[in-house]
């Protein structure tokens, strides 16, 4: 008796590195239908915007079994195809040179690409088997994704187009620096040239992975993955992650990887290793648990949800925490990182404006979209939801010492990770382990813009939460008062070869009163050059009230207005121990 093989939908993948070209024959088998729907997704899961990857395929044709096939496009992302019945091979050529986590990357030094930037779906066919075969690669290139590989050499398969495309691949002469936490294996990849310190990042990724699958296996339940991948572009200039079922696509400049000394790692290492721990803590948190309307996703148009707070905000609360808690992380190093997601979560009037319900809600636009004016405009789900995470951990513990933060988000994946949640399941896991008054708290915190007063908490945890000036160009927080400004100005700069460069002004501050507005680049203030130590001079010189001479260039026109200083605003926050025996219980 014969056994029916199975329909496969293969995509045969072809790099053509001087062009940044990625070749695609993608074979699809016979259907029923004499109309074949093709289609790019607009989006992918993890990154709230329209991409519109179509608009990337340079070249289209389609042949069957009688030869070549007419098509048309009915819309930005599809293609019509008239099929004779039989096969169908599709051929098209996607451009690759989007140095992104999110598309695709295709030149001399690696290749990267999400499926779903380039590989179509066969509308009828999506619940087929999928396979994707690499052909032609450099010789001295590597290929790591979390796809299955099949018994042929760089073919790889999924069962379905929606798991085809959450497995990122990275192609190159790679560096893979393998490592087991809690006995499943983990791998992190890098593109090379890097000057990585691998033996320090093994050993820190170990203990942030284990100290996470603690957290969410304590009792027995199984991670979401049975191996897993941390997939770095390595790079001399970039930042970004994006999640995925067992791997995640990283980003990340090259200095990042040098870790300094165990005792006072290098800020920026920290920076990457809790970019790393964001991402791996989304296995859980989005991945797996995630809200009720992206059961499933429809990635031809947006999907809308209010609880990005949760799913951001929890994860970017943990991110630092757990690099902490792994000890990875100094706690001195920890109060001042949480001391600048303080100061980036409440700083300026958008969080007066714009509730994190909202921000959730209108991801696709208002904060994935942002312009110059985002910090006068929106609040930040992310900044402002780890701020809620902050505020229910430190009521929790203060209210219940045996409980923490950790038992709301093992309650949660516990509870709602098959069928998804609503913003009230949410409501009611806090009330769940915090007590009614919690939810009443978080609710506030989420649905309004009420200012929000940490001080009674962190005194709970012998933590004193002081108002600070903040620096107008790194834009953190001054940790010690005697570095304070005596004056405000209210802009963001940034010392460019080309001068100090406007970045952003802050509503009703001397910066905006003078006239000043984003790409505008400082001359003089008083005839004096606005070098960097001349401006941060400037702000310890003068007085509230007093008058200056700002000069600066808008495009190419010279503009002289006067700017009244202003007294200085405290908009940022500095964490400063109090009770180390108090401090010790939450930080230990």
């Amino acid at each position: 008796m014969s056994t029916a093989v199975p329909a496969v939908v293969a995509y045969e993948i072809t790099p053509d590195l001087a062009h940044h070209y990625f070749h695609v024959t993608m074979r699809i088998p016979a259907a029923t239908t004499n109309t074949l729907l093709l289609r790019l997704p607009a989006w992918l899961p993890g990154s709230y915007m329209i991409r519109d990857f179509a608009k990337h395929v340079v070249a289209f044709s389609a042949t069957g079994t009688e030869g070549a096939l007419d098509s048309e496009r009915p819309d930005k992302n599809s293609w019509l195809v008239h099929s004779d019945g039989g096969e169908v091979v599709i051929r098209y050529t996607v451009y690759a040179f989007d140095l992104s986590v999110r598309t695709s990357y295709l030149a001399e030094e690696f290749g990267f690409f999400n499926p779903s930037a380039l590989c179509l779906e066969a509308v009828n066919h999506n619940q087929s088997q999928h396979q994707i075969t690499l052909n032609n690669l450099p010789s001295q290139w590597q290929v790591r994704t979390g796809m299955n590989a099949s018994h042929a050499n760089h073919t790889y398969s999924a069962e379905s187009y929606e798991v085809l495309i959450d497995f990122p691949f990275l192609l190159g002469e790679l560096t893979v620096v393998e490592f087991s936490a809690k006995g499943i294996s983990h791998a992190l990849v890098l593109t090379q040239p890097h000057f990585a310190d691998t033996d320090a990042l093994s050993r820190d990724l170990k203990r942030i992975c284990e100290a996470q699958l603690e957290l969410f296996s304590d009792d027995g339940t199984p991670p979401p993955f049975d191996n897993y991948q941390f997939l770095t572009m390595v790079v001399g200039d970039g930042f970004g992650g994006l999640e995925h079922r067992n791997s995640t696509a990283l980003l990340c400049s090259r200095h990042t990887l040098e870790p300094g000394s165990e005792q006072q790692p290098e800020d920026d290492y920290l920076t990457f290793l809790s970019l790393c721990s964001h991402e791996y803590f989304h296995s859980w948190n989005i991945k797996s648990l995630r809200p009720q309307e992206f059961h499933p996703y429809q990635l031809q148009q947006e999907q809308y949800t209010e609880q990005l707070w949760f799913y951001e905000g929890m994860t970017s609360y943990y991110d630092d925490w757990m690099v902490y808690r792994s000890g990875a992380m100094t706690q001195q190093s920890f109060l001042n990182r949480l001391s600048q997601s303080l100061t980036r979560a409440l700083r300026g009037k958008g969080p007066q404006r714009q509730s994190i319900a909202e921000s959730s809600q209108l991801a696709w636009t208002t904060f994935y979209q942002q312009n110059e004016n985002a910090a006068n405009a929106i609040a930040s789900y992310y900044s402002k939801g780890a701020v809620v995470a902050l505020m229910a951990d430190l009521y929790v513990r203060s209210k219940h010492p045996e409980k923490s933060l950790d038992d709301i988000m093992r309650l949660a994946y516990r509870n709602h990770r098959h069928q998804g949640t609503t913003l009230n399941d949410l409501f009611s896991v806090f009330a769940e382990v915090g007590g009614k008054p919690l939810e009443e708290i978080v609710k506030r915190a989420v649905l309004t813009t009420e200012a929000i007063d940490l001080s009674p908490l962190f005194a709970e945890v012998g933590i004193e939460w002081l108002p600070t000036s903040v620096d107008p160009f790194s834009q953190q927080p001054t940790l010690t008062s005697s570095r304070e400004a005596s004056v405000s100005f209210g802009a963001a700069l940034q010392e460019t070869a080309q001068g100090v460069m406007v970045q952003r002004v802050w509503e009703d501050s001397p910066a905006a009163k003078a006239g000043l507005a984003k790409g505008d680049r400082l001359v003089a203030i008083d005839h004096i050059e606005a070098s960097r130590a001349n401006i941060m001079r400037a702000f310890q010189r003068y007085q509230p009230g007093t008058t200056a001479t700002l000069h600066y260039f808008r495009r190419d026109t010279l503009v002289t207005r006067p700017l009244q200083w202003q007294a200085p605003v405290a908009d940022g926050y500095r964490l400063a121990i109090r009770d180390q025996e108090k401090a010790r219980v939450w930080l230990s």
